[in-house]
């Protein structure tokens, strides 16, 4: 059994450096004694990183004779490297060279496996070497027949960051008692995969630099006469390189030169460019043969070549000191392995060679890695200050990693999946929680599809990070032949000071949000206001606007609903008049804090974003940062955007409310819902817009209210005390909508993603949390176009309709007789019941071949006509504010072809005056600035004549209301 080390341990001086080559060098000295502590206490891998150039190799040499290793195997990345090491490892070159090893000391067994062992006696061969070098397609666990599991009890893994994932762990369960050491010039993978181990040693480059471990590197600029001309930018670095190669040479210098290219067929096509000003190259890339690379390297070795054109090979690791020209064709996108590769280049342990030139042309240089060519500039430190910021960052992901630990995990294939893995787009919908959140309570479908693959959680269960995969087909696809597999991640945060639970995800949906809140926290959380995101930007000075939108006041408008102000100061298009009709509905732009600008944006739906993807730690510093904001003190400063109001946080519901509107979903989607008595078998459906909000009660912190069809009431609750915003008062019904094919979900929690809108007596309204304050100026008094007397004589004003007594003259059916005299009259339809658009449409020909659709809301009178019946009034502006939405002519036509269905309705809308196709005809047909919309309260009940100003004032806000909602004309059909 060999023993090769263990035998001659002795026999290795750990002899600081001394003469040139006769002994070693502080840092290499460093690592050998830092590994050795480090066994002795931990039993994880040790990581030990030195700079590139500085001689890695002795220290994989000399750590089994300090380690005490029985058998070693070194696993490197290359072929390249498999051969270079296995020969300086067969005859302890290195160490030799050093005058470190005492003389007479016979060299190790090595064996350079090339290929993986086919059958258990190979493997066993293997027994019979000291040394086994090897890439990891050669000797990884992860493929039949395996080794013993004590064949190895040291593992050393060269360029260990360029080592996949499933290899490392390969190797580590099964060898399990062996000692493993990752030695690197950089212990952190650009795709965050985590190396596994601890630091153990981490040796900075510009001491290394001061030891002049390393020569001088010199850049020249390759001069290019057009360098929008590609071809031209490369001939220029080649004519560059090849001019610097022979100044070398005349100088007595022995070097090469080594051109980089971005890809094989630029690699090839540089090789005629060389070839053609005079120098021998040649190229490699992973598409030719081992035979052919071992056959261009004895020709660089034999100077037959003077360098060669590579694609990301021959490099990393690879020991050849008469490289000494880098001409960068394609230089690297970020700093960190610029600093790398130039320090190959540096090295000082060749003979015959001088200090190193790179050469590339300003033009492909970029942001990053320009640094390092700029005059004065110390390369060394540059190097060192991002070995230093790779060191915190891997702190950072250590931490991260220590926080969030697997809980759950459905598939071997999400082994390699770590937190590290995994970047969110900074962008958070925040929710206010009564009772902490319980995130273990997540099962294995995440919302109604998403399965879970992995989940990590804190201890103290306050964060976790969700990983889910769908594998629904696409929408395009009709049938589930063709399946999408797509991946999303959530990441949950609650602060337990604050109350507040943010989300990050991939995916975001309103009822996704509510699914993961509702089984973490049932019906104890709601979202946050509008107000309370403003200060998302608390704090920052210099706010510049990028993107603004003002919502108008007329909720539901079927005007200009919604204004978009985009540019470099998007806030200096807002005016004064603004403020009349609008208020803020969300905002992007950006802001200073210490310094640094930062992009932030808020809207009123409870979402903060910024412009920023994130590592998982970089997100809970962004989101504890916001939440700093949310729950600060600092004021927020002032702009031209304060123009126009903004929502307050609905603390308190006012004093009477006066009617309610769907959320305008409801219009656009017009989804079914189903309801039943608890124990009834029988489901009775209708469309949402054909049910009513009515019932209005305040108690406290509490609104109760209907939700009405034709035969039954459904009642409700919104609650500003907490929990969720709507739900269901009492069990006596079960009451769902249907959001998509044979998908039903609670209304109340359908109505909390999408609240209705309230209106008050007061002129103010709240939709959520989010209060909207009466508008800044309405008219403050009524004109006398404002109110028409058409005329009651023979009606019973008191009596608003009578369905079962056709000879009654009711206020609905005076109202139809005015309007079947208008000669222009061409469709009339009667549409009241539950859901209504108005009592009364009527559609008339106007001058010039336009149309006007009028629609008209009843009440009949309380009581003898006077001014001060304020009730009367109530309800119908409450109908006149809800009626805007259908100022549209597609919604109408939809709303009224729907309402005379008698297919789905028991008491259908119907006809009085034409027909379904001459109203499509007209509303479908004609240029929309041929249509215009006028609604009409009519309210027999109200004397003209004798109007308060209570009264004046709540009938004015009504009509300046429908004309910002889309309303060409508002009008009240009053009495005498």
């Amino acid at each position: 059994m060999p023993n090769f080390f263990r035998d001659h341990s002795g026999a290795l001086a750990l002899r600081p450096l001394g003469a040139p080559n006769s002994g070693f060098r502080p840092g290499q000295l460093g690592a050998l004694h830092s590994v050795v502590s480090h066994f002795s206490v931990f039993d994880e891998p040790a990581i030990v990183s030195l700079p590139t150039g500085y001689g890695k190799t002795a220290v994989i040499m000399a750590l089994p004779f300090v380690l005490g290793a029985q058998r070693l195997l070194v696993v490197e990345p290359t072929d390249v490297l498999r051969r270079q090491t296995a020969a300086h490892f067969g005859a302890l070159s290195t160490l030799r060279k050093l005058r470190v090893l005492a003389e007479g000391i016979a060299d190790p067994l090595v064996k350079g496996q090339k290929g993986r062992p086919a059958t258990d006696a190979e493997w066993h061969a293997l027994e019979e070497y000291d040394v086994v070098v090897s890439t990891p397609s050669s000797t990884s666990p992860v493929n039949e027949p395996h080794s013993s599991a004590d064949l190895f009890d040291l593992v050393l893994f060269d360029e260990a960051h360029h080592a996949p994932a499933d290899t490392w762990k390969a190797y580590l369960r099964h060898y399990p008692r062996a000692r493993f050491v990752f030695l690197t010039a950089t212990p952190f993978r650009r795709d965050k995969k985590t190396i596994p181990g601890r630091l153990a040693y981490s040796y900075p480059v510009s001491k290394a630099s001061r030891e002049q471990a390393f020569g001088k590197v010199s850049f020249r600029p390759a001069v290019v006469r057009n360098d929008q001309d590609e071809d031209e930018i490369d001939r220029s670095i080649a004519r560059a390189a090849i001019e610097q190669l022979r100044t070398d040479r005349q100088a007595g210098f022995d070097h090469r030169l080594f051109a980089r290219a971005s890809s094989i067929a630029a690699a090839r096509n540089l090789v005629q460019i060389y070839t053609g000003l005079g120098a021998q190259v040649a190229a490699i890339d992973s598409s030719i043969s081992k035979r052919r690379q071992d056959q261009v390297e004895e020709a660089l070795l034999g100077g037959q070549l003077d360098g060669v054109v590579c694609v990301d090979m021959f490099g990393e690791g690879y020991d050849f000191p008469k490289l000494k020209i880098a001409a960068l064709h394609a230089p690297h996108r970020s700093l960190v392995p610029t600093l790398q590769f130039i320090g190959r280049f540096a090295r000082t342990n060749g003979e015959n060679t001088g200090d190193a030139t790179l050469i590339a042309p300003i033009s492909r240089l970029r942001e990053a890695t320009s640094r390092l060519f700029q005059e004065g500039v110390d390369v060394a430190q540059l190097i060192d200050e991002a070995a230093q910021q790779q060191i915190a960052d891997r702190a950072v992901d250590r931490e991260i990693l220590a926080i969030l630990k697997t809980k759950v995990q459905a598939e071997s294939d999400y082994d390699a999946v770590s937190p590290l893995s995994l970047k969110l787009y900074a962008h958070a919908r925040i929710f206010e929680c009564d009772q902490q959140p319980d995130f273990n309570l997540f099962g294995s479908i995440v919302g109604r599809k998403l399965k879970l693959a992995k989940q990590w959680i804190s201890e103290d269960g306050l964060i976790t990070l969700l990983l889910t995969v769908d594998h629904e087909p696409p929408n395009w696809a009709i049938s589930d032949v063709l399946v999408n597999v797509r991946h999303d991640v959530f990441l949950l945060a609650y602060n337990v000071a604050t109350r507040l639970c943010f989300i990050g995800s991939t995916r975001r949906t309103d009822r996704l949000y509510i699914d993961m809140m509702q089984t973490i926290v049932a019906d104890r959380h709601r979202p946050l206001s509008f107000e309370a995101t403003l200060r998302a930007r608390a704090g920052l000075t210099d706010m510049r606007f990028y993107s603004v939108g003002l919502r108008n006041t007329a909720i539901n408008s079927q005007a200009e609903s919604y204004r978009m102000l985009t540019g470099p100061r998007a806030e200096r298009a807002v005016t004064p008049g603004d403020g009349r009709a609008y208020v803020q509905g969300h905002y992007f732009g950006s802001g200073i804090e210490d310094g640094e600008r930062e992009t932030i944006g808020a809207s009123s739906n409870s979402r903060i974003w910024s412009n920023q993807r994130l590592t998982v730690s970089e997100y809970l510093d962004w989101i504890t940062k916001l939440n700093g904001r949310l729950n600060g003190d600092d004021t927020i400063a002032q702009s031209q955007l304060d123009l126009v109001q903004h929502s307050r946080t609905l603390k308190r519901l006012p004093a009477l409310v006066i009617g309610g509107s769907w959320h305008k979903t409801a219009y656009r989607q017009a989804p079914r819902v189903r309801y039943r008595r608890v124990d009834h078998a029988q489901w009775t459906y209708a469309q949402i817009t054909d049910l009513e909000l009515g019932a209005f009660a305040i108690q406290g912190q509490e609104l109760s209210f209907d939700v009405v069809s034709e035969q039954h009431q459904l009642p409700f609750l919104f609650s500003v005390a907490g929990g969720q915003l709507i739900r269901q008062r009492g069990a006596g019904w079960e009451i769902e909508l249907g959001s998509s094919h044979d998908d039903w979900l609670e209304l109340g929690i359908w109505l909390s993603i999408h609240p209705p809108v309230f209106y008050a007596a007061d002129k103010s309204s709240f939709e959520g949390m989010n209060a909207f304050p009466p508008p800044a100026l309405v008219a403050t008094g009524l004109l006398d176009e404002d109110v028409e007397n058409p005329g009651w004589d023979g009606c019973e004003i008191s009596r608003e309709f009578d369905g079962a007594d056709a000879g009654r003259m009711t206020v609905h059916r005076h109202l139809e007789g005015l309007l079947r005299a208008k000669r222009e009259l061409e469709v009339l339809v009667y549409d009241h019941r539950t859901g209504e658009a108005a009592d009364l449409i009527a559609i008339t020909q106007e001058p010039e071949d336009r149309f006007r659709v009028s629609l008209y809301h009843c009440k009949g009178a309380g009581g003898e006509p006077s001014g001060t019946r304020v009730n009367d009034v109530y309800e119908v502006t409450c109908q006149l504010l809800k009626s805007v939405v259908y100022c549209d002519p597609n919604t109408l036509t939809a709303h009224i072809e729907h309402r005379i269905n008698p297919g789905r309705h028991q008491n259908p809308s119907r006809f009085l005056v034409g027909t379904i196709e001459r109203a499509k005809e007209i509303l479908l047909n004609h240029p929309a600035d041929r249509i215009e919309f006028a609604i009409y309260g009519v309210q027999p009940g109200i004397s003209k004549a004798a109007i308060d100003e209570h009264l004046t004032d709540l009938m004015a806000f009504s009509l300046d209301y429908v004309r910002r909602g889309g309303a060409a004309v508002g009008k009240w059909l009053v009495n005498a």
